[in-house]
């Protein structure tokens, strides 16, 4: 095993001789429970020993204990497992720290289950606020939020006649808002919209108080971004403590703005409790395209906290707002007449094709790694065009993020071009009854999130909660994955696209590691690696998959630090 790691590791940990015990022995061994490697041929093993924040040996309990000195630390694992620290591929911890950390307020469908409760917190906060004090709500989602309709200005205007009131829903796509807001951020009927993005109109063209896609919710919240920024640290701070506390490392931040973002990060880094290893996409602008010195640099090692390594474009939006774009209808019912969908609707994209084509070669001849969100089958098209014609390095890993409706065949060509996909599978336990009974129906519905395909395909597969959108859980995703199981109903959708136990759990450690080039460093426990590790309550591999779900997380370590849990040892 050790020498399969030296093979791995290369010089990018400095071989296996510069990682052995400093002083009277390993720093820290853990026994008494099963070690999942996520390594090839070797999945289990009975004990590990961390120095100096690297794995030094992995093995049998008599030879990791030989590490054992006089300084050493021994956790007694009790029969818990011990597994690679979870990552989270697709994340979005600076809105997680604005949008759900007091003073914003979260009604998210996981908090709040009906629209009388959005409402109760909307009166609520309204009550408790200062005349002309904006206020922030998060999370509303009228596909499962019983009885809740998409907000109008006109409603929000009675509803808080005397604050800036501005609503996010759920999906990150959408927001709702009242003229106070509207008048705050200096939009009118008359204001463009920003590319991609859209202030929606009546047919008399004043805004009807809903805006659509990232930059037009940008324009829209800018008048909250002082509070914001004051903070911002401490936002930050609890962002990353409920990501440690699923048992996550290292995350991403897709939505990263230098000019916003770059100092808070950069600080929280630097802090000798810092709980997550950052990986950041930019959302990529035309400007960042047409930057001359806006190039990629080194690539920093794992030992670096926070890292720019890639830009992100948004090629459609979200099946819960409509606007992704497919090749097959939405249904027509009452849930798709209420979010003002038309017959045969299809979606739309958020750039045309010659856009989307046009970023993505300007930041790949920057030497960016390229993450385009995407939803629909033929906007997965239209992404695949631009990898193709870009000529994309496969070295740079280029990504598609979500792909909620990707076919086997999409997956066999991403697989030839070099293209990785992440996936948000919660969709399939969260929102499987509302894809199949309300939006799409059994044929395109119940294959939502085709893993297996990808699999099949070859592809490195990865499982993400995409920040706010969902709580931080890859022991869900990796349930879901498994199980296909919707949470309503209880029906399993497509079980031929159920993958194994194995699979799942690459999908959260070593897959994800490869998509943010890091897997040489982290992901797997190999003597070698940094010491990223999560203590579960119960070895996944050993759980019915009906009990995935109570796997409970115990301890994270980041680099053989304990971030999150009960102190052990």
């Amino acid at each position: 095993m050790a020498g399969m790691a030296a093979a791995a590791a290369g010089t990018a940990v400095g071989g296996l001789a510069a990682c052995g015990p400093r002083g009277p022995g390993a720093d820290t061994i853990f026994v008494g429970g099963p070690v999942v490697t996520v390594v090839p041929g070797v999945p289990e093993a009975e004990a590990l020993a961390v120095s100096g924040g690297r794995i030094v040996k992995v093995g049998s309990r008599d030879d990791v204990l030989r590490l054992r000195g006089s300084g050493t630390t021994v956790v007694d694992l009790r029969g818990r497992a011990l597994l690679p620290a979870f990552i989270e591929p697709h994340g979005h911890p600076f809105e997680m720290g604005t949008t759900l950390a007091p003073p914003a307020i979260d009604v998210r469908p996981f908090t709040v289950s009906t629209a009388g409760g959005v409402f109760a917190k909307l009166t609520e906060a309204v009550d408790d606020t200062p005349k002309g004090q904006p206020i922030l709500l998060n999370g509303v989602d009228p596909l499962l939020q019983t009885g809740l309709k998409p907000f109008s200005r006109k409603e929000l205007d009675r509803l808080a006649p005397n604050n800036p009131v501005v609503i996010i829903s759920n999906s990150g796509h959408a927001a709702y808002a009242n003229t106070a807001a509207f008048a705050a951020a200096g939009i009118t009927k008359t204001t463009p919209n920003p590319v991609g993005a859209q202030f929606m109109r009546g047919p008399d063209g004043q805004l009807t108080g809903e805006v659509r896609e990232v930059a037009a919710l940008m324009a829209l919240a800018a008048p909250f971004f002082g509070a914001v920024t004051a903070n911002a640290g401490d936002n930050l701070r609890w962002a990353y403590a409920q990501l440690a506390r699923a048992g996550i490392a290292t995350a991403t931040e897709h939505s990263y703005d230098s000019r916003t973002q770059s100092e808070v990060y950069s600080k929280l880094a630097a802090q000798e409790d810092c709980a997550i290893r950052v990986r950041a996409y930019e959302v990529g602008t035309q400007e960042l395209a047409d930057t001359p010195n806006h190039v990629r640099g080194k690539r920093s090692g794992a030992d670096v906290l926070f890292d720019k390594i890639g830009m992100k474009i948004w090629a459609d939006g979200s099946p819960w707002q409509g606007n992704i774009f497919t090749t097959f209808p939405y249904l027509t019912n009452a849930t798709t007449a209420s979010m003002e969908l038309g017959p045969n609707h299809r979606g739309q994209m958020n750039y045309s094709p010659e856009q989307i084509q046009q970023l993505t070669a300007a930041f790949v001849d920057q030497r960016w790694q390229v993450s385009v969100h995407v939803h629909g089958d033929a906007a997965i098209d239209v992404v695949l065009d631009a990898f193709e014609k870009a000529k994309v390095p496969p070295a740079l890993r280029p990504r598609i993020e979500h792909v909620g409706a990707i076919t086997p065949e999409q997956c066999a060509r991403a697989a030839q071009l070099g293209v990785t996909p992440s996936m948000f599978i919660e969709h399939v336990y969260f929102w499987g009854d509302v894809l199949v009974d309300k939006l799409f129906g059994p044929e395109h519905g119940s294959t939502w999130m085709s893993a297996r395909s990808a699999v099949d395909a070859g592809l490195r597969l990865s499982f993400h909660n995409d920040g706010t959108v969902t709580p931080p859980d890859p022991i869900g995703n990796i349930a879901t994955a498994v199980n296909r199981i919707a949470k309503g109903s209880g029906r399993v959708l497509a079980p031929e696209q159920r993958i194994g136990i194995d699979e799942a759990i690459r999908a959260q450690t070593l897959n994800a590691a490869w998509q943010l080039r890091l897997d040489t460093e982290i992901g797997s426990l190999e003597p070698g690696k940094y010491a990223d590790l999560v203590v579960l309550s119960a070895n996944p591999r050993r759980v019915p998959p009906a009990e995935l779900r109570d796997v409970a997380v115990e301890a994270t370590y980041l680099m053989g630090r304990q971030t999150y849990g009960k102190l052990l040892g």
